[in-house]
């Protein structure tokens, strides 16, 4: 292989997502030796929350998708990229549409989320023509990128001719700490869950589960969202508001992380559960409760955390941790053989080289 491969990244912002994160990471950690990447932000770059520093970058700075597709034209057109890489639905479907126009260009899509879930918690029932435009770019994609096992499942099941597009590939460990893991000297136990305050991250059914617990504890939550009202009332309604620290949102996450008893995942789905993976990298165990998406991907039962099915197997798990702590070099390394970032990058390098080249 010759010359290197040239890939469009593109983005609808770097404000703080999953999508967002993990999209821009890949970019900027491709092998520049095989690789020219190159990010392409619809948004505005004042309101980065990602680094951005060691990859090209361009921001349309625009409010809305809508109003950068001539901005994703141009660009295409004067890089002359050899992939051009979306997430985020919406986008992959002004985007891949341009393929028409540049039919040397392979265009990948990174699918976001559980579409289930977005249908029934947020609403998100496609328009008529959200539907046809959804099927018209599935046929366009030349190739399709799911978090997981789950997520690849479900696209099948709603899209059968796409399945030979369809390759798995994990979130990365975004973030490695190569310091010194302490054991915990905690006088009681820090529980924490980091995720957005929304109905169907289970905040509510984690309250319930903590509720029942008879020794002290703190409960850290970081994360802003509409269900935040939701959560304090039942946090009222179980008198637990004393306990409980709100944290809307921070930069520092791994360091809540590190100094953390256990992390509680209440999710009724997740596509990849970044704030899971990250726990287990700096080795403090999770408990979550079994669901569609990733999360029985990363959970290895009595070796990082545990998968529940109930509010009781819930507490009786944080009894459990509480009295037999799990070893966190252990953790560590269950996650770090799966999903470290050399070992992601490196599916990600192959899909692109046999993308090209097959």
């Amino acid at each position: 292989m010759g010359n290197k491969i040239k890939i469009l990244f593109i983005l609808p912002s770097l404000r703080p997502g999953g999508a967002e994160r993990v999209v821009s990471f890949i970019a900027q950690h491709l092998d520049k030796t095989k690789f020219e990447p190159k990010l392409l932000i619809i948004g505005y770059q004042k309101k980065a929350a990602y680094s951005f520093n060691n990859i090209d970058t361009e921001f349309l700075n625009k409010s809305r998708v809508l109003r950068g597709i001539t901005g994703i034209f141009s660009a295409i057109k004067s890089f002359k990229p050899d992939i051009v890489m979306t997430s985020i639905a919406h986008l992959t479907m002004v985007t891949v549409l341009q393929s028409y126009f540049f039919r040397k260009t392979k265009f990948v899509s990174r699918e976001a989320n559980i579409k289930k879930v977005s249908r029934q918690y947020h609403n998100e029932m496609p328009s008529f023509l959200g539907k046809v435009l959804s099927k018209q770019s599935y046929k366009l994609l030349d190739l399709i990128v799911c978090q997981s096992k789950d997520m690849a499942s479900e696209l099948i099941e709603m899209h059968p001719q796409v399945k030979k597009k369809i390759v798995v590939v994990n979130n990365p460990i975004t973030k490695v700490f190569a310091s010194e893991i302490k054991n915990s000297t905690l006088s009681k136990p820090n529980y924490i869950t980091v995720g957005r305050l929304h109905e169907e991250k289970g905040h509510c059914r984690i309250l319930e589960a903590l509720s029942k617990l008879d020794y002290e504890f703190n409960y850290t939550i970081i994360g802003k969202g509409t269900f935040k009202n939701a959560i304090v009332d039942k946090a009222n309604e179980l008198d637990l508001k004393d306990k409980i620290i709100w944290i809307d949102f921070t930069n520092e996450v791994p360091k809540y992380l590190m100094n953390s008893s256990v992390f509680i995942q209440g999710s009724y789905a997740e596509g990849f559960p970044n704030a899971l993976l990250e726990s287990c990298a700096v080795g403090t165990p999770v408990i979550a409760y079994h669901c569609l998406g990733g999360t029985s991907e990363i959970v290895e039962d009595g070796i990082n955390g545990y998968l529940v099915n109930s509010e009781i197997e819930l507490k009786n798990k944080l009894i459990d941790l509480k009295t037999n702590p799990m070893d966190k070099h252990q953790i560590i390394t269950s996650v770090m053989k799966k999903f470290s970032p050399e070992h992601i990058i490196a599916q990600y390098e192959d899909v692109f080289i046999n993308l090209i080249t097959s």
